[in-house]
């Protein structure tokens, strides 16, 4: 079995959030507020992902900061209802390691709503926007609501396991059921944790921004070498605890982490470990003997707040 790290305690990290709005759309914030907000709150990158404007902003480039072009996509709803809230919406990042003819340019719209014509219509959504160098993501599923055969039927880079704007609005925000479902069935399937932040209140209890994010492990802070981090599974996602290192060594998993109440290890068809110090110490890291019969393997780390950090999977099959 092959020894793979995935995450290096040694290597640069970098915290953003792929998912948020400005007044190019429905947000309260312009962008230039939007990024000083979120430098406030230590961020290294944004990507502003308003609906159906696709947005390209390297004038707030800087040593320490970057934003990704992107989008949200959404407007595609089923036939039978024109309910925003059952359908699909995309986080789009422009990935510049994919080389294409032509990429979105900066505030070109998109029609509201798409026209449905049946389950093709997703995948044809989908081709079209990786053929434009895009990476697509699916936002929120217990938001809108998706059967599980969605993740089944369809390919994405990733899904929303956790989205901040519909915890603390809708009790709707996370996804790992839609993702464990996905891996089950023999899917390659990243997570993502974002905000989906609309508007900046400090009098707010509750503040829509820096409740969820990703962190990449990545050797410079560049659109190029962030995405191609991003698309390698070279990050976690988190709304609280912070990972350090995550490897496969000598046939186990060990991770590294923050001082956290639990870890535990997601497998399928095998069932992994829950460790819990039961007079309460803190945990900061684990290990787990991986069982040729795993397909796959994640990992959650949660606080006493009931925050968590997942990783991304390890697929046993890279392994062997």
């Amino acid at each position: 079995m092959r020894n793979i790290v995935y995450l290096d305690k040694k290597n640069k990290k970098y915290k953003g959030n792929t998912h948020l709005h400005t007044k190019w759309s429905d947000g309260k914030l312009d962008a230039e507020e939007v990024v000083e907000r979120y430098k406030d709150l230590g961020y290294h990158f944004l990507c502003f992902s308003d609906h159906e404007i696709y947005t390209r902003t390297n004038e707030f480039d800087t040593e320490t900061f970057i934003t990704i072009p992107g989008m949200e996509r959404g407007g595609l709803n089923p036939a039978f209802t024109t309910n925003d809230n059952i359908g699909f919406h995309f986080t789009v990042l422009d990935d510049p390691n994919i080389m294409v003819p032509e990429r979105y340019y900066h505030l070109q719209q998109f029609e509201y709503p798409q026209k449905w014509e049946g389950d093709l219509s997703v995948t044809q959504c989908i081709r079209r926007l990786e053929e434009h160098g895009n990476l697509v993501i699916l936002n929120h599923p217990e938001w809108h609501m998706t059967a599980f055969e969605v993740m089944k039927q369809y390919d994405f880079f990733a899904v929303e396991i956790y989205n901040h704007a519909t915890e603390w609005s809708l009790s709707t925000s996370y996804g790992t059921a839609y993702w464990d479902y996905a891996l089950q069935n023999g899917k390659r399937l990243f997570a993502i944790a974002a905000d989906d932040s609309h508007d900046y209140n400090k009098d707010k209890k509750i503040l829509e921004y820096g409740g969820g994010w990703i962190v990449v492990d990545s050797d410079k802070l560049t659109h190029r070498e962030l995405m191609k981090n991003i698309k390698e599974g070279n990050y976690y996602s988190s709304s609280g605890p912070e990972i350090y290192d995550f490897r496969v060594e000598d046939g186990k998993v060990k991770i590294q982490c923050s001082q956290v109440q639990a870890i535990m290890f997601k497998s399928w068809p095998v069932r992994g470990d829950f460790i819990i110090d039961r007079d309460g110490s803190p945990l900061t890291g684990a290990t787990l003997k991986i069982n040729p019969l795993m397909t796959y393997v994640r990992v959650e780390c949660i606080d006493c707040n009931g925050k968590t950090a997942w990783t991304n999977p390890i697929f046993i099959k890279d392994l062997l």
